[in-house]
């Protein structure tokens, strides 16, 4: 089988629906691909604060692709890879922006989450369902000053929770004069800001660059916006059957939603039972 890589996003996909837990058929499944040599890789749009326990959990994980792709963690020698952020000047810009919106913001800079204080209980709400709003109420920094405690780091995405639709043309345009940027969604509400150019797709190609691996090695799956360019690039990629309509159109196969354990059948039929085709 040539499949020698598999790239996971985590929320709607390899997570069960309350966004926190992996279903045993995804953990049982993966952790037979690894066995067998196969590099289990996260892609995912969350911070590495708020993918630990998850990856703790399937128990095989080699690298996390963080924020978007903005970073890239080494799990087995606690080794970044990369970080590429946003302009300091522009962060700053964008953080008073969205502060002045009242809009629920968090920034991700090495790893880490860090919140407003004064903004928590906004951000904590809006980070839905419970399960993933207790993670991100245990697992990230809170901070008097935002744009203060990010002096200095590089400052690898900027996450808003929750853009009323009325408010999101407006929001973009201000956000677009204040800089080239990158914008994605994870879902209908949310809006992902990255330096230019920076997606899982690119974040996953330049892995396996250094892995010596191109798509025909690369087993992927997704459920929304920003997978779609990983889940067109990945000769063997999968949406789950919960995934947007646009996923499932970039994707070459689907398979079980991500309550069923949909990443481990595909994993089954595909992989360890060795009847992947062509």
């Amino acid at each position: 089988m040539e499949i020698k890589l598999i790239a996971l996003d985590m929320d709607g996909t390899a997570l069960d629906s309350d966004h926190a837990t992996v279903p045993e058929r995804n953990i049982a499944a993966l952790r037979a691909a690894a066995e067998q040599g196969v590099v289990v890789v996260i892609a995912s749009g969350r911070p590495w604060a708020h993918l630990r326990a998850a990856a703790e959990q399937i128990g095989c994980v080699r690298y996390a692709l963080t924020a978007n792709g903005a970073s890239a963690l080494d799990i087995a020698q606690s080794r970044w890879l990369w970080n590429l952020g946003i302009p300091e000047q522009q962060r700053r810009e964008l953080i008073r922006l969205l502060l002045d919106r009242g809009i629920p913001v968090e920034a991700y800079a090495h790893g880490d989450s860090y919140i407003q204080w004064d903004r928590r209980e906004q951000v904590i709400a809006s980070a839905q369902p419970e399960g993933y709003s207790r993670t991100v109420r245990e697992n990230s920094l809170f901070t008097m000053d935002l744009n203060a405690a990010l002096e200095g780091q590089v400052v690898e995405k900027l996450h808003l929770f929750h853009v009323p639709p009325e408010a999101r043309a407006p929001l973009v345009e201000e956000i677009h004069a204040l800089g080239p940027i990158g914008l994605d969604s994870a879902f209908r509400t949310n809006l992902e800001l990255v330096s230019p150019g920076v997606n899982k797709a690119m974040a996953l190609e330049r892995l396996c660059r250094g892995l010596g691996l191109g798509p025909e090695n690369v087993m992927a799956f997704g459920d929304a916006g920003n997978d779609e360019g990983m889940l067109r690039w990945a000769k063997w990629s999968f949406a789950v059957e919960n995934a947007t309509q646009q996923a499932k159109a970039a994707a070459r196969y689907t398979t079980g939603s991500n309550s069923e354990g949909g990443v481990g059948m595909a994993i089954e039929r595909w992989l360890l039972a060795e009847e992947g085709q062509d």
